[in-house]
């Protein structure tokens, strides 16, 4: 193994100390009991192994070491190198503004600088970007005050962290439009099953078409939103929730002429897509069975939505003031079979009750990292 650029004058127990010192702050194992110390290498190979570029300079910032990983990565001659100052090496390439100040602070009394990140462009191998490390050494015994520039090329990790970058900023883009796409193909559907709705004057079938529509309605509203939002990985069920909400008590007011009330309580929760979707239809079929069958007779009455976590448990609650559970509600069919299947889908639970004073449909979700 070839030895590292040094200084002729200076003496192999000061090359000793510098190694000792570099082992020490890189974390490397020193002398203990029954295992070998840092005394029976020669500190020279300790130098030489370093895959970083190291660098010993005086205070003047004149080179007294350059080990061969700094030689070779910088395409320079080791002759050409030690004995000179850092900012006079090559074709001055080195005259780094940023690098010298940091330095030129070292010396003056502060005692490191670690992760300085410079960029230089040097004739012999193009742009280069570069992680520097600094620290002032002392030996008490011959008051040796030098400083260690330890050099970290680390061009290829950036470019590959922007190629990254930009990979991910086109993903996002593509699902952006990806999940335009699908809303618009979403109300695109529902809009021709509700046109098919109106043709049907009264009955169970234009009932049926109609509860479709706005099951379409809730995807397509939770579409929209992950659209207009920055991720398209989840969802803010204060956002989602609350207009699905207002959209279903807009939607069945035209239809039926009521006026219902419609009352929120709904905690910023970020929901991701798979669960927000599930949770979507769940509201869509308890508040559209509130809004439809609670009230029979009657065109007021009071329909309360609320989404909160409690230890362990995120609970979504819809309560209305009607007559209470009838057998011929349609969360007793289909709607009820739809919600009691999105709830097991979630992990979760569903509580129903109900009196003359109204009723009462709880989801009771397992709590799960951000959701």
């Amino acid at each position: 193994m070839s030895k590292p650029a040094y200084n002729q004058n200076w003496r192999e127990a000061d090359v000793a100390f510098l190694a000792g010192s570099y082992s020490c702050c890189r974390g490397l194992a020193m002398s203990s009991e029954g295992k070998p110390s840092v005394r029976e290498i020669d500190p020279l190979d300790i130098v030489e192994t370093i895959r970083e570029g190291l660098l010993v300079l005086e205070p003047d910032l004149t080179i007294r070491v350059a080990n061969r990983a700094f030689c070779d990565k910088f395409s320079v001659a080791p002759e050409h190198t030690v004995g000179r100052k850092l900012s006079e090496i090559g074709n001055r390439e080195w005259d780094i503004p940023k690098l010298r100040i940091a330095l030129e602070t070292i010396i003056s009394g502060e005692g490191t600088f670690e992760g300085l990140e410079v960029e230089q462009f040097f004739p012999s191998i193009g742009l280069r970007v570069m992680c520097l490390n600094a620290r002032k050494v002392y030996r008490p015994g011959n008051k040796i005050q030098l400083i260690l520039l330890a050099i970290e090329d680390v061009t290829e990790r950036m470019r590959l962290e922007r190629e990254q970058a930009i990979a991910h900023d086109r993903i996002g883009m593509l699902l952006q439009e990806l999940t335009h796409r699908v809303k618009n193909s979403l109300q695109i559907i529902a809009s021709m099953v509700w046109i098919e709705a109106r043709s049907h004057k009264s009955g169970e079938g234009k009932a049926a078409l109609e509860r479709v529509s706005h099951r379409i309605d809730a995807l397509a509203h939770l579409y929209s939103k992950l659209s207009k939002a920055d991720t398209v990985e989840a969802v803010d069920a204060a956002i989602y929730l609350d207009e699905l909400c207002r959209d279903l008590i807009s939607s069945i007011h035209k239809e039926d002429g009521t006026s219902i009330v419609l009352k929120t309580e709904i905690e910023s929760e970020l929901l991701p897509t798979d669960r927000a979707i599930p949770i979507g239809l769940i509201v869509n079929e308890l508040v559209t069975n509130a809004v439809k069958y609670a009230f029979p007779g009657e065109t007021k009455g009071t329909v309360l939505v609320t989404l909160k976590r409690v230890p362990g448990e995120l609970r979504l609650t819809v309560v209305d003031d009607g007559q209470g559970l009838d057998p011929r509600r349609a969360d007793s069919g289909l709607g009820g079979r739809l919600v009691e299947g999105f709830a097991q889908q979630l992990g979760g639970k569903v509580e129903r009750e109900s009196d003359s004073q109204g009723t009462t449909v709880r989801l009771i979700l397992p709590s799960r990292e951000g959701s």
